[in-house]
Order: structure tokens, then sequence, then C-alpha cells
């Protein structure tokens, strides 16, 4: 990844998954507590946002900070987060199983 693709992946999946919720910019910033100016910024690629801002954003889009920041391709499934380790690699198994199946 180039480091300007690197910089811009928040503000793209930023708005990606704000449109997925069906919410503007003002719904998003009220949910998050934050003004929405600073929605517009972070949008727009004009200010990087605090780790603590990552974490309100993500949390009232119902996604990973881990997403939103480019760590993961895509978030796997809702409340993921909420499972414990051994669920998460449980389901995984299953994922990779059915993967596996489809192959054949």
């Amino acid at each position: 990844m180039t480091e300007s693709s690197s910089d811009s992946i928040f503000a793209v999946r930023l708005r990606e998954a704000r449109e997925r919720q069906g919410m503007n910019q003002a719904e998003l910033a009220q949910r998050a507590e934050m003004q929405p100016s600073a929605i517009a910024h972070f949008e727009a690629n004009r200010r990087k946002p605090s780790f603590e801002n990552v974490r309100r954003l993500a949390k009232a889009l119902d996604v990973s900070s881990d997403y939103l920041m480019g760590f993961k391709a895509m978030t796997a499934f809702r409340n993921e987060e909420k499972l414990t380790k051994g669920d998460r690699d449980y389901v995984q198994g299953l994922i990779d199983k059915l993967a596996g199946e489809g192959k054949k």
C-alpha cells in the first residue's frame, strides 16, 4: 500500500461505513458525540482522528477500529468483538472448512 493510499483509507472507509448505515455526517457526529465539521474533515482527509475519535466512530458505525484504519479487509460480521477468542477461532474454523469444501 502506498503512503498516499494508506493515508486516505480511513477517509474512504469512514464515508463508506457511514453511507452503509444510511447516515449523513451530522447524524454520525451526533452518535459519535463529535462536531459535524470533524466528520467532514476526516472524510475529506484534511485531519487525522485521535485514537479516541476512531473508537467513537467505530462504535457509532458498528464496525471495528481495525476496519476503519485499514487493518482488516472488511468486517467479518457484526458483534465479532463480543465473542470469546475460542468462539472466534471456532467460527473461523467453520468458515475455513466451508471454503475448502467449496473448492472440491
